[in-house]
């Protein structure tokens, strides 16, 4: 995924790219052949770029999904120095991400992720070590298990409620806005200890920090071009922005933990305890296996909770919005749903939500068409192994295009494309759609996310009903999307809420 950021977003300039062209043409074109491997199909390519002018100018999971259709479920893709296992099929995702997850578990370098991550000390973007079973373990029982089950239901109840009593009626809303606050105060409050709405430091705001970092994860030339691409990542600033992002990140991280540090031990009851609260705890003795955390342990782990723990739901929740408004249908089923069971009760509590299997469905389907990372983070091949009947060698990065996967019309049939919620009634789901990846490299909130937007989905449709602004239909609604590490809604969603009378 590195490399397919650094194109779209502007960093190598008009002479940067003749120059860059200019030993295209010193080198012949070669192609890796060997009698005694079977390699997959590879498109043909180019020296030095390999196959990278397939992807400019287009969104780069769709390019793939196009060239996979006509080259195959695995396919072999080059840029520069690396090469990239395409994988475009359930049961192809399942043998990486199953059958041989011990061999594909690790991740590919990047000089973004080393020094966005202190050193690789983080759970997503870091090889497969000790170190990281550890930080995973910690993440999950901490923060995500059943210790902090009670703590985050009534969070995500309060944030609701106060969003719900603070939507202005009969004006345009703007949905993209409403959820980013919604979400980061759930998120900050369980893990934090409080939203952190006001700015805790000096220079540019979290949003703008964090979508910064979301860029910089998407990696450099330099990672895939690294005898001059290391030239370029400086010659074009790239270098200096990483620098300049990592040192807004660590400020704002630093600023988190300062606020619990000044927080005596004994002021603060169990109850009371926050994430980083057992963090620091943690950080001042030894587990049972003598295992103890670092300040970079700690920020690592802040890190990960501020990069990947809101942006992902946020962008689900606007997608289903954006589904269900547009398809007046499934809005209008929606709603009946949750109404009837809801009935006339002041607020929506987590034993309604377990029995409505319909709003379960429509997120499922959200999930599928619009899985919030269209390419999962790279698997990297440890060992020699063979994927498909094909030969993958150690070194090799596995790309899973999760978007490709979730519509492919041999697996949803003909209509696979279309926001149909009915079709999850009878189908099992194993690897037909992966938005939260498997295995050792699942997303570790892959069961609260769907929860939390389940939630907040039935609060808007019980409470109000839904109206597009002035001048456009339903159907006709916006719905591009753009990004590479985060697939986002292109344009804004904007809606009117209409109070309902129960």
């Amino acid at each position: 995924m590195e490399i397919f950021t650094i194109f779209s977003s502007g960093h190598l300039t008009t002479p940067l790219i003749f120059f860059f062209l200019f030993f295209i043409f010193i080198y012949t074109l070669t192609s890796y052949s060997n009698s005694s491997f079977k390699l997959p199909p590879n498109p043909p390519k180019l020296p030095i770029i390999g196959n990278l002018h397939q992807l400019l100018g287009k969104p780069r999971h769709h390019a793939l999904w196009q060239l996979s259709e006509q080259y195959g479920p695995v396919m072999r893709f080059d840029i520069g120095s690396r090469t990239y296992l395409i994988i475009s099929s359930p049961t192809m995702a399942k043998q990486i991400m199953k059958t041989q997850d011990h061999i594909f578990c690790s991740r590919p370098f990047s000089t973004a992720t080393k020094r966005l991550t202190y050193n690789y000390l983080d759970i997503a973007f870091s090889p497969q070590t000790d170190h990281r079973r550890e930080m995973r373990k910690i993440l999950v029982s901490e923060l995500l298990g059943p210790k902090k089950a009670r703590l985050f239901n009534h969070v995500l109840m309060t944030e609701v409620e106060a969003m719900v009593r603070g939507l202005e009626l009969n004006n345009v809303v703007n949905l993209n806005k409403l959820f980013l606050a919604l979400v980061k105060g759930v998120v900050c409050k369980v893990a934090f200890g409080k939203n952190y709405r006001q700015q805790p430091v000096t220079g540019p705001s979290w949003e703008v920090v964090v979508d910064e970092a979301q860029e910089m994860l998407g990696g450099s030339i330099g990672d895939s071009f690294p005898w001059v691409g290391r030239f370029i990542d400086r010659l074009s600033g790239f270098d200096s922005k990483l620098e300049r992002c990592f040192s807004n990140l660590d400020a704002y991280i630093e600023t988190v933990i300062d606020d619990h540090v000044k927080q005596k031990v004994g002021e603060v009851s169990e109850d009371d305890k926050d994430f980083v609260h057992t963090l620091l705890e943690m950080s001042s003795k030894d587990d049972s296996s003598g295992y103890r955390l670092t300040k970079k342990d700690i920020k690592a782990l802040i890190m990960d909770v501020l990069t990947g723990g809101v942006d992902t739901t946020v962008v689900t929740l606007i997608w289903t919005m954006s589904e269900i408004t547009r398809n007046v249908r499934v809005m209008q089923k929606l709603k009946t749903e949750i109404r009837h069971l809801t009935g006339r009760k002041q607020k929506i509590d987590q034993v309604d939500i377990t029995k409505m299997t319909y709003l379960k469905m429509v997120v499922k389907e959200t999930l599928r068409l619009h899985p919030p990372a269209p390419l999962l983070i790279p698997h990297e091949c440890m060992s020699h192994c063979e994927v498909g009947g094909y030969d993958v060698f150690r070194g090799t990065s596995a790309l899973i295009n999760a978007w490709g996967i979730g519509r492919d019309p041999r697996v949803w049939g003909e209509n696979a494309s279309e926001f149909y919620p009915e079709r999850f009634e009878k189908f099992e789901v194993d690897f037909e759609m992966v938005p939260f990846g498997a295995g050792r490299r699942s997303c570790p909130a892959m069961n609260m996310a769907p929860a939390t937007v389940e939630f907040v989905i039935a609060n808007l449709v019980y409470w109000f009903d839904w109206v597009v602004p002035d001048g456009v239909k339903n159907e006709d609604l916006n719905m591009e999307d753009e990004g590479t590490l985060i697939l986002r809604k292109k344009v804004p969603l904007c809606l009117v809420p209409m109070k309902y009378n129960h």
